[in-house]
């Protein structure tokens, strides 16, 4: 047993360098027992990479990472590695427990049994059903399947290989949890999942009594499981004792107290100066290492140097008329996604879509995009209307180009917000790229990185209505925060596909939301609908309370001729339990002595008895109902 506390892992002089940058350097430090720890950094920094090399998939260039005995550790990586040959089910299995290898054992008989009935697999599988059961194993698959489906997983039995890449990710995250590690290592656990699932994946892990070190980039969700933040940069390795909005406020009080520093240092140093300039002369009653002094002045500095990504782009001004929806509709295999919704956008407005994940989020999008034809309906785009659409997928980009050949194919020159032209090469310094990264392959690319070359892409052209579908996916904290203040200050609509709650609150004040097969509208931001959705149950529950209530009030509000009438019948019931048992008495000891006309008649009154009975029963479940 593992007391609160205790080291689990002890880091001793790490080091990992990648390609010509340190991802981790000298770090020393312990993961304690209690922790639920979240990764920050910007992309590049080595996030995954660190994730990695504790999960034991990665080695380090020099020290040592050591884990103790019992230690039991659980990694999901970003790209799921899963059997395509097996069932959800037996993947879900895929741990050396006993009672794991039983329910994937049976599982896989089960799959046989449907092609093939044998006596031999029917045998072996009573056996394993018998050994499940005392191991208590069936109450793990009764967890395995509420986690799936929590996960927007219902059909247990697809194989692997026909199974989506979010799905895959859906089923891999399940299994991980299933698993009930010790140390749960978890590298963007959120990405691909809906925001149920995320609010339901939140809760279970601040329920959750093991360990937890993860990557996120969704803020609500670092704010309510963190009790410790761990912040990568520049290959150091810092700390910081609380979740989110405490390491924020660290944060800043950090960087007030370096301009501080940096400030005495000016002065410092401008007072300095001015004594070098006062000639040989003058300072020859100085100290000899005062002018070194003076130097390691001049070479430090408090502020650290961190490069923002610069958004600036010219914008075409809209139009009276933007873009008009009119009643259209569209289905997929026969299953209808959109049912005659009609929308015409104004100016400015921010909207987020949300909804489960097949619900037609991205449909809708291809459809204002004109990609898609909807099966009804139209779609009117104003002439003065130019979208911007930031994909889902960047894996889409051609991996073997370099970062300069991909921008560049599209525009040599690129027009900022201020009018000025700029180069490819400046573009993409604005976006992080330095010379010498773009000229290295898209396939070489962080997720990270990927995203952010995207987003330049998708934006360079000077769009007036931005579409972007799931655009928090891979990309760090700080380049949400400046694309967040780009989207703040841009002049023209935004429509976003995202399961960021904290991205939908900053950026939207209207939801398209699709629930039970129709698009909703509400004005409002996430939060406000999480509100109003949630009083919305409360008040169900109280209906269905006060409904309860009335119902019990019913039953207990019998008249007073009622209640007499319960006590006759129940006066009436004995008499007739009693007459009918002397009747049968009559017959079995004074057989000998009837006639048969005293056979029929104690028969009729049996049967007439019986009738009365009956009734009588009858009515008294009626009256029950009312107590």
């Amino acid at each position: 047993m593992i007391s609160i506390g205790e080291i689990l892992v002890t880091v001793n002089n790490v080091n990992k360098r990648f390609v010509d940058k340190d991802i981790i350097k000298d770090a020393n430090f312990g993961i304690h027992s209690g922790e639920k720890m979240g990764i920050i950094g910007v992309n590049g920094c080595g996030k995954t990479t660190f994730l990695r090399i504790l999960a034991g998939s990665e080695p380090v260039d020099s020290g040592e990472i050591t884990f103790r005995n019992e230690v039991k550790v659980a990694y999901l990586q970003q790209n799921p590695d899963l059997d395509d040959d097996l069932t959800i089910m037996e993947q879900i299995y895929s741990s050396d427990k006993e009672e794991f290898v039983l329910l994937k054992e049976y599982f896989k008989i089960n799959d046989k049994l449907t092609h093939s009935q044998s006596q031999e697999l029917w045998d072996r599988q009573a056996q394993l059903a018998e050994k499940i059961e005392m191991l208590n194993g069936w109450s793990i698959e009764a967890k395995a399947k509420s986690y799936l489906t929590k996960l927007g997983i219902k059909d247990f039995n697809q194989k692997i290989g026909i199974l989506s890449g979010g799905q895959k990710r859906k089923v891999d995250l399940a299994t991980i949890l299933l698993k009930e590690a010790e140390l749960l290592i978890l590298d963007e656990p959120t990405n691909h999942l809906d925001i149920d699932s995320i609010e339901w994946l939140q809760q279970h892990l601040v329920d959750y009594q093991g360990n937890i070190i993860f990557v996120t980039h969704d803020r609500y969700f670092l704010d309510s499981i963190c009790n410790k933040i761990m912040e990568i940069e520049l290959g150091q390795v810092n700390f910081y004792d609380g979740n989110y909005s405490y390491y924020i406020e660290k944060k800043e009080m950090e960087n007030i107290d370096r301009q501080r520093k940096e400030t005495r240092r000016q002065a410092q140093l401008s007072k300095e100066l001015k004594w070098l300039k006062r000639g040989a002369k003058a300072r020859s009653t100085k100290p000899k290492n005062h002018i070194d002094r003076v130097m390691e002045l001049l070479d430090k500095s408090y502020l650290i140097e961190q490069q923002d990504m610069d958004i600036s782009f010219q914008t075409h001004r809209l139009g009276k008329k933007i873009l008009e929806l009119g009643g259209i509709s569209h289905q997929y295999d026969k299953e209808p996604l959109i049912n005659n919704f009609s929308h015409i956008f104004q100016k400015f407005e921010r909207i987020g879509i949300i909804g489960d994940n097949g619900c037609g989020k991205t449909t809708l999008i291809k459809i204002i995009t004109k990609e898609l034809l909807p099966t009804k309906g139209s779609v009117n785009s104003g002439i003065n209307t130019k979208f911007a659409y930031f994909r889902q997928d960047a894996d889409e980009m051609p991996q073997n180009k370099s970062v300069y050949q991909y921008i560049s194919s599209y525009a040599e020159n690129i027009r900022t917000k201020d009018g000025v032209l700029h180069s490819a090469t400046e573009m993409l310094e604005r976006f992080l790229f330095e010379p010498k990264m773009q000229q290295a392959k898209i396939s070489s690319l962080s997720g990270g990185e990927k995203k952010r070359l995207h987003l330049l892409k998708s934006l360079m052209f000077g769009a007036n209505f931005i579409i972007l579908d799931e655009p928090t996916n891979d990309l760090d904290i700080r380049t949400l925060e400046i694309l967040e203040d780009y989207l703040d200050a841009f002049d023209g609509c935004i429509l976003v596909v995202s399961h960021d709650r904290f991205f939908l609150d900053r950026i939207c004040d209207f939801l398209f939301i699709f629930e039970n097969n129709k698009i909703n509208k509400f004005a409002g931001n996430y939060s406000d609908y999480l509100l109003v959705r949630r009083f919305r149950e409360e008040e169900a529950q109280e209906n269905d309370k006060e409904k309860t209530a009335k119902i019990k009030t019913a039953k207990t509000g019998l008249s007073f001729k009622e209640k007499k009438e319960v006590q006759e019948i129940n006066n009436r019931l004995t008499d007739i339990e009693f007459r009918i048992l002397e009747l049968s008495n009559i017959i079995e000891n004074k057989a000998d002595e009837l006639t048969h006309q005293d056979f029929t008649a104690i028969s009729e009154e049996q049967t007439q008895l019986e009738d009365e009975m009956l009734a009588l029963l009858e009515r008294q479940e009626e009256l029950e109902e009312k107590e």
